[in-house]
């Protein structure tokens, strides 16, 4: 090790890499779960919440729900406030007696006191803590007066903080608390845009029991499927899905790059080992027995692993530490900067074990070294162990111990048993797969008639050669290879749907209820008016569904808020064309473009579970008074950070007749939202602009960070990969420089014989990518479905660019490492040899 520790660069490197990731991503995971559990209760403002959009609780439901603790009542919608001169969209939170049951309103008028008394009514008019931000658009300070809802209330403080602000998700409006004595008061509790309607909500703390043990209970006496319930963890909503995905990616990631570093340590030490023969028959001569050359070795590889995992714990420790507050914020939780050494520990056992696994087999070559040796070349090919023979006792008693020691491991690491022995037993099976087909491809070139050019043919058959290493090339280019394509494969997935979440033009304002001659003058303002980029508009008005399949919704229990929503009463309904990009369909087709058949609705996936309702159902809806029956034609999801969308949308020709108005979004260029806001307000007065763009960008600028965070972690395990691909060429190398050093001898020209390892290693290459896009390809499509609930895409550029990138190095690599052969003196390298 002393003489040339370059050569275990790319070994150590792998298994940093991997273990970087592995205890990077524990260590933030466990922490999340930490917080999460610690701070569950106040992250709900109690240990679950109940929420319907329909009506608020029933006495009897209300004496349900106190038989598993206390209860606070809270009303959620948005309103508009006005000052002398200006007014405020408001995200409007009206609490109950004994809000909150858990943490604090953070408010510095508060303090320590009881919300419900200090916004009590006092001289005629109910108090309100507002955001900031309001008072500065409003124009007023604290102590002022404001209208909210056509009703006065008194600007008793700012409010900094609510304690469940986190489950609430991002909401549209500035943050407004009032009593809900006070809401009682409000006299237009209309909200300013469609959709956005009023939510009922209870929070609840209980008296005993675990949240998600007493969350089916609740449920069953309620006896109601209108009612949504839910935990800390289902309040953390999207945000935390994205999350998971995130996490799984990473995972698997990492359990492929240890697998790849494993791949390393594989031809790192068969090459060493053939590198070590003579050394290896030295101490056989003096008396050295088979283990105690195995033990020599074997103490090597752990000297050198714990090195890679060190700096992999070091690193992924260190990331992990600083991302935290990030991640926190991102998602609502306050996450201090801490190493959680449990994660690292594991990562780190995971990589030691990794080593030895991959390290054991090659080893046992060195029982295959005889004395006998040392009067015959040095470092060439000695003959490999057989895999046939681990299977055997005692030798293979160390490999099960080993597997059984990752299995649990890998476990601890990705708490899933079926993804852990899901990636074993497909990286066994890519195994044979190669190996099976090398055999295949020698048997081919065996039957092979004579090939043309002596280059070509002599690459050609040097692959077709048993004794030589292309199937150890083979198999750990294409293993490696399988991982890269898999990893992009779910990268690429993952930037679809994180950037399919926010990769659209985000709108700056939006207004509803607006009729022809008004969108007409926003038009104009669009073609004259600097900084408006985009004005859409769509047709909007109000229905109620009245029968889902001929049943009576009177007679339906909605499940999810969704589908309790559209059960509500007349809500807002659209017809369109086009499917909008901020849309994506998940069943069913969208019509095609100047649709002219039957009538059609696409609604929201989640009525779907909601309704009871499937692909070809039909609905009846209810509009001014006449019923118009349609037919669900698909379901789709649609990200609400593209503008606010619609439950229902209908097929052209089925609401045209009706009177309609206009739901226009307006998109302002960078730095422009508040002269565009100013110039709206003068030319429309009479239409209420509501500014959605900077809540909507912070949903996008989380989701792209989580895009450009997978973007980097599968660059960084392209790179790791491109290192095995470049380790993997050592393997055989004295044998091909004796070959090269005899040809030479022999009169073979030095651009042959290096044009002839070229061919030979791109051929190698192609062989190992041919196999590896098929199971990469394949195992990508199962992971992405399977386990992390992602669209399957392949970026066939990316693919392709990395597969040409992976044969042209292992050709250059391959022809390169030749160059000494071909240059050195001979006698010098024959006396070497």
């Amino acid at each position: 090790m002393r003489g040339d520790l370059r050569r275990f660069v790319l070994l150590v490197a792998c298994l940093a890499i991997g273990t970087a990731l592995i205890g990077g991503v524990g260590s933030i995971g466990a922490s999340i779960t930490e917080a999460m559990d610690r701070s569950a209760a106040e992250l709900m403002g109690g240990d679950l919440e109940l929420s319907r959009a329909d009506r608020p609780a029933t006495p009897e439901e209300l004496d349900a729900m106190r038989q598993f603790g206390r209860i606070a009542p809270i009303v959620d919608t948005n309103l508009r406030a006005k000052g002398a001169e200006a007014d405020a969209f408001v995200d409007l939170v009206a609490a109950g007696e004994g809000y909150p049951l858990v943490g604090h309103v953070v408010s510095p008028e508060l303090g320590n006191a009881a919300a419900n008394e200090f916004l009590s009514e006092q001289d005629g008019a109910f108090g309100a803590l507002v955001d900031a931000v309001m008072l500065d658009q409003l124009g007023i300070g604290v102590g002022d007066r404001f209208q909210l809802g056509g009703t006065e209330f008194e600007a008793r403080g700012t409010l900094s903080r609510l304690p469940d602000a986190a489950v609430r998700g991002f909401k549209l409006g500035l943050t407004t608390l009032i009593s809900t004595d006070a809401f009682a008061t409000v006299s237009d509790r209309t909200s300013p845009l469609p959709g956005l309607g009023v939510w009922y909500r209870y929070k609840l703390l209980l008296n005993e029991g675990d949240a998600e043990a007493v969350q089916g209970e609740i449920a069953t006496a309620l006896a109601d499927t209108g009612w949504t319930i839910r935990t800390a963890r289902d309040g953390l909503g999207d945000m935390v899905r994205y999350y998971d995905q995130f996490m799984r990616f990473l995972m698997i990631v990492g359990l492929g790059s240890l697998l790849i570093g494993g791949v390393s340590v594989w031809t790192s030490m068969q090459a060493y080992i053939a590198e070590r023969t003579q050394v290896i028959a030295v101490l056989r001569s003096i008396g050295a027995t088979h283990n105690r050359v195995l033990v020599h070795f074997l103490s090597q590889v752990g000297a050198l692993a714990l090195v890679g995992v060190l700096a992999g714990i070091a690193i992924g420790g260190s990331v992990a530490y600083f991302v935290l507050p990030y991640v926190g914020e991102a998602m609502g939780i306050g996450l201090r900067p801490s190493i959680n050494p449990q994660p690292l520990l594991v990562a780190a056992a995971a990589g030691i074990l990794t080593a030895f696994a991959f390290s054991y087999q090659p080893l046992q070559r060195t029982q295959a070294i005889r004395p006998i040796l040392l009067f015959r070349a040095k470092g060439l090919d000695v003959g490999s162990a057989k895999w046939t023979d681990l299977l055997r006792m005692p030798q293979g008693l160390p490999m099960i111990i080993a597997g059984i020691g990752l299995f649990w491991l890998a476990y601890l690491i990705t708490g899933d048993a079926l993804l852990v022995a899901a990636f074993a037993v497909a990286s066994a099976l890519s195994v044979v797969l190669f190996q099976l087909f090398v055999r295949a491809v020698r048997a081919t070139i065996a039957g092979l008639p004579e090939i043309p050019g002596q280059v070509l043919r002599h690459a050609v058959r040097s692959i077709g050669v048993s004794q030589t290493a292309a199937a150890s090339i083979v198999t750990a280019v294409g293993m490696t290879l399988t991982m890269l394509i898999i990893v992009l494969v779910l990268q690429g997935n993952l930037r679809q749907e994180f950037l399919g979440a926010s990769a659209f033009d985000v709108p700056t304002l939006v207004a509803s209820d607006l009729f022809p001659d008004e969108m007409e003058d926003l038009e104009v303002m669009r073609a004259t008016t600097a900084g408006i980029e985009a004005v859409v508009a769509t047709p909007m008005l109000r229905g109620a569904l009245a029968e889902v399949a001929g049943e009576p919704v009177d007679t339906l229990r909605p499940r999810g808020p969704e589908a309790t929503f559209l059960l509500s009463g007349e809500v807002p309904l659209t017809y369109r064309d086009a499917l909008p990009t901020s849309s994506v369909v998940t069943a069913g087709e969208w019509w095609p473009a100047n649709y002219e058949g039957p009538g059609l609705v696409s609604l929201h996936r989640s009525l779907r579970e909601g309704l009871g309702v499937d692909i070809g159902d039909e609905l009846t809806f209810s509009i001014f008074g006449e019923p118009i029956t349609v037919t669900v034609a698909s379901f789709r999801d649609y990200s609400w950070q593209g503008g606010i969308d619609f439950l229902a949308t209908f097929s052209p020709g089925v609401l045209e007749e009706y009177p309609t108005t206009l739901f226009a979004a307006v998109t302002a260029a960078p730095g422009a939202e508040e002269p565009v806001e100013r110039a709206l307000a003068s030319t429309l007065p009479d239409v209420n602009f509501i500014p959605v763009g900077e809540t909507l960008k912070q949903v996008t600028d989380a989701l792209q960070q989580l895009s450009f965070a997978a973007l980097l972690v599968g660059g960084l395990a392209v790179g790791n990969g491109l290192l095995v691909v470049l380790g993997s060429i050592a393997t055989g190398l004295k044998q091909r420089e004796a070959d090269a050093v005899i040809n030479k001898m022999l009169g073979k020209a030095r651009p042959t014989i290096l044009t002839t390892a070229l061919v030979q290693y791109l051929v190698l290459g192609l062989l190992a990518a041919i196999p590896a896009m098929v199971v990469g390809l394949g195992l990508g499509w199962l992971v992405s479905r399977l386990l992390t609930d992602v669209e399957f895409t392949a970026e066939a550029a990316t693919l392709f660019s990395v597969v040409i990138a992976s044969i042209a190095l292992t050709g250059a690599l391959g022809a390169a490492t030749l160059l000494r052969a071909t240059t050195a003196a001979p006698a010098r390298l024959l006396r070497e040899l």
